[in-house]
């Protein structure tokens, strides 16, 4: 539709469209945007209400002057502009106007303008603008004063047409039945359609179904009232597209007959997708477990959540007017809060008081609520009552100590349950490999027969210790890997053959496929090594006589697989959860048939985490079982091995034989300090079959007591000793002079973190544990007294 003084097209005379001077005075009073027109020279020759109120002057004192006078002399350049493109182009769209006001403020509309023309000459311009920096709102009517009604009557139609083409808004006309008799170009653009799509067609046709019945009752109220006021509804675009609309409308008199009424619609989709979001965004406060205050720069209160009352115990209605010291037992508190969210915010515990007085603490979040303009307006502070959190911190900090006494007392348990149980270990494995070798006289066939049975029972005994304590340590975090290159294959062939023996004992097969050519892998040697012995011991000990199991190592990808299988009894699927689980056995009643401590598998699960890789299942009852050990092949760090010290050597193998005596090895005198005779006994033995003299005392203070005359080439001190332990024998030893060139080698059933370095620290040159692997002994000897043999 254009600007040019024609009619629009209609159905039928009754529906002739409405443009005169009563249509433009209804439409004007329902405008909210500021209407004015100017002639050729720039004089205003109309303005509305709402642009008089909007520049704070009459409209006696605006009709007649320069609409440049009004604008402020540095936009004077720009308003030129202005006019020279309005003139060669017939309109201007979403142009900026800057307005003086008599207050000093300068207005600024957006403004849409249009030439108006007579007998095809330019007789001036009709403009609407719109407050774009701050829109205002009038919340009553305005009332038109008597001289704004016998101006407009002056308007011509064209005027009307010129004005309702350059709004922003749908202004349209309805006729008594409701149906179209005048629609702008806007709203056809709204509307998604044609003029002629329109006009003649009931309103209701544009309306959502669920919309009709309010919207009925609406036009209805329109015609017994004369107003329709901010009515919303849905509006229906072409393609079933829907946007929200508010309406305001006045009725259309015609020589002094009502004819219909006019509408002045305003698209406000994005208004109510705010609304939404502001409605969406207070809800999800009020769920909120922290009260959310927002105070204005002087600490009065502008909104609370309801976590307020049931935090603060004030309901956010009863703060209404009031400031936020009453959350503090301190008002102070208030300004100095408010002071540190101004300067950017702050985060920390204040001490808050309710509605009875009763005091908390609270951890207290203040920050500044910014305008579009970036200048800080008001303050959020969020509150989070922490008693019970306090509570609970030192409900945790006692449980903690607790746990940390339990820890201790953990450790102080095994390390004493080591030291009672592989101490007589070394009298046991010591003794009976003795006479397993026969060194000193022969053992006929049955002795010889109740020797081996002692020493594998030793020995056997010995893994199930050693277990327990690897187990522990890796719950503890005392477990570290020595990490270095590992082949495979070397390996695998190894543990195949510790464990042939067993299965031949069983007439078992062994098959091994192995990948060619596997990647070296970086991990800990013995570890892997044990982790296998532990699969094949259980394929072993699970399978039938005859059977056969077998061992697969393959590359995947990154991962090193090792996967050993059996053919024996399986595992249901219920109880296969428990398998990596401590001291679980599938068959736990007296008549089982297979021993074991349950700790193999668990041992095994733990130390591949250990490396970052893991072990995994597949068995079926009867059907035998699958176990997998994935390892990656690069492996952990060295540093990330070596989290803590560790003897290394507690899982010594203590049947290697007694190495025999140099010939042109010189011996000399050994100190023994021991406190349990039997394992003295051996080590005097041992000792004394390879040449050396040995002094043994039971305690520290006899040790120091036999120095004082005596200078032995090693001491040889247990550490858990009567009275003084032998770390501490060990300092006073080195603080003599005379004495600090001494080897000193510590003797030990302690293998928990720490026990080397204490040792070391003391001045302890070696390390034992026990059971004493001869081999060791032999190797200490030698470092610390062989140096003058020859």
């Amino acid at each position: 539709m254009s600007s040019e003084n024609q009619t629009p097209p209609t159905p039928t005379e009754a529906a002739q469209p409405v443009v005169n001077e009563v249509c433009l005075q209804s439409y004007l009073d329902a405008a909210n945007d500021v209407v004015f027109a100017i002639d050729t020279a720039g004089q205003i020759r109309y303005i509305n209400a709402y642009g008089t109120q909007q520049l704070g002057q009459t409209y006696a004192d605006l009709l007649g002057q320069s609409l440049l006078e009004l604008i402020p002399w540095q936009f004077k350049l720009q308003a030129q502009q202005l006019v020279v493109r309005l003139l060669s182009k017939g309109q201007l769209r979403d142009q900026l106007l800057r307005l003086n006001t008599p207050s000093g403020q300068v207005l600024t509309l957006s403004v849409n303008a249009s030439l108006l023309r007579q007998d095809q000459e330019i007789t001036g311009a009709i403009c609407t603008g719109r407050q774009v920096e701050a829109e205002a709102e009038t919340a009553a009517a305005i009332e038109t004063p008597p001289a704004v009604i016998e101006t407009a009557a002056q308007i011509s139609d064209d005027l009307f047409r010129a004005y309702v083409e350059t709004a922003n808004d749908v202004v349209y006309t309805l006729d008594l039945e409701g149906r179209f008799t005048f629609i702008n170009t806007y709203g056809t653009k709204l509307f998604g359609g044609e003029e002629g799509d329109i006009i003649g067609k009931s309103y209701l046709e544009f309306v959502a179904p669920e919309c009709h019945e309010a919207t009925s009752r609406a036009f209805s109220n329109l015609l017994r009232t004369g107003e329709l006021r901010d009515y919303e509804f849905t509006l229906l675009q072409k393609g079933s597209s829907r946007i929200c609309v508010e309406v305001n409308g006045r009725l259309l008199y015609r020589d002094g007959q009502l004819i219909g009424g006019l509408g002045i619609g305003r698209d406000i989709t994005e208004r109510k997708r705010f609304e939404q979001q502001l409605q969406m965004f207070s809800k999800a406060l009020d769920a909120a477990n922290d009260s959310v205050v927002i105070t204005d720069l002087k600490g009065k209160i502008l909104y609370a959540n309801l976590a307020t009352q049931r935090i603060l115990g004030r309901s956010p209605e009863a703060l209404a007017n009031q400031t936020a010291e009453v959350f503090y037992p301190n008002a102070a508190q208030s300004t100095w809060l408010i002071e540190q969210a101004q300067q950017g915010g702050w985060s920390g515990q204040v001490v808050c008081q309710r509605q009875d007085g009763k005091t908390f603490t609270a951890l207290v979040s203040v920050g500044p609520v910014c305008n579009e303009d970036n200048e800080i307006t008001a303050v959020s502070l969020i509150y989070r009552d922490i008693t019970q959190l306090e509570q609970i911190k030192a409900e945790l900090a006692s449980k903690n100590l607790e746990l940390e006494r339990a820890s201790r007392m953990k450790s102080e348990f095994l390390a004493n349950m080591s030291h009672e149980l592989r101490t007589p270990m070394t009298s046991i494995l010591g003794f009976s490999s003795l006479l397993e070798q026969q060194i000193f006289g022969p053992l006929n066939e049955r002795q010889h027969l109740y020797v081996q049975q002692i020493f594998q029972s030793g020995e056997h005994l010995l893994s199930l210790i050693n277990e327990v304590l690897d187990l522990s340590k890796i719950e503890a975090g005392q477990m570290i890997l020595h990490v270095a290159p590992i082949s495979i294959e070397s390996v695998c062939q190894n543990a195949l053959n510790m464990i042939s023996a067993q299965a031949t004992a069983k007439s078992l097969t062994v098959e091994q496929d192995i990948q060619p050519n596997l990647p070296t892998l970086r991990g800990d040697e013995l570890r892997i090594r044990q982790m296998l012995l532990n699969l094949l011991s259980n394929a072993v000990k699970f399978s039938e006589a005859g059977g056969a199991i077998g061992l697969i190592a393959k590359q995947v990808r990154g991962q090193i697989q090792l996967t050993v299988w059996d053919q024996g009894i399986g595992i249901p699927s219920e109880h296969q959860s428990l398998l990596f689980q401590p001291f679980q056995q599938l068959d736990s009643s007296l008549s089982r048939q297979h021993e074991g401590t349950g700790l193999g598998l668990a041992l095994t699960y733990k130390l591949a985490k250990l490396h970052g890789g893991d072990v995994s299942v597949v068995s079926a009852l009867h059907q035998g079982s699958r176990f997998t050990i994935y390892l990656p092949i690069e492996g952990l760090s060295e540093a990330q091995s070596r989290l803590q010290q560790i003897n290394a050597g507690d899982r010594t193998v203590v049947g290697n034989p007694l190495a025999a005596p140099h010939p042109n090895r010189w011996a000399g005198e050994v100190l023994l300090v021991e406190d349990h005779p039997v394992n003295a006994m051996l080590l005097e033995h041992m000792l004394k079959y390879w040449g050396y003299k040995t002094h043994h005392v039971l305690n520290g203070q006899l040790a120091l007591d036999w120095l004082q005359d005596h200078r032995p080439m090693l001491i040889l001190m247990d550490i858990h000793l009567p009275k003084t332990d032998g770390i501490e024998i060990t300092r006073q030893i080195r603080q003599n002079p005379d004495w600090k060139n001494i080897p000193i080698v510590a003797m030990t059933a302690l293998v928990m973190a720490g026990d080397r370095d204490r040792c070391l620290t003391a001045g302890m040159q070696g390390y034992l544990s026990k059971p004493i692997n001869s081999a060791e002994l032999v190797s200490v000897l030698a470092k610390y007294t062989w140096q003058s043999s020859f």
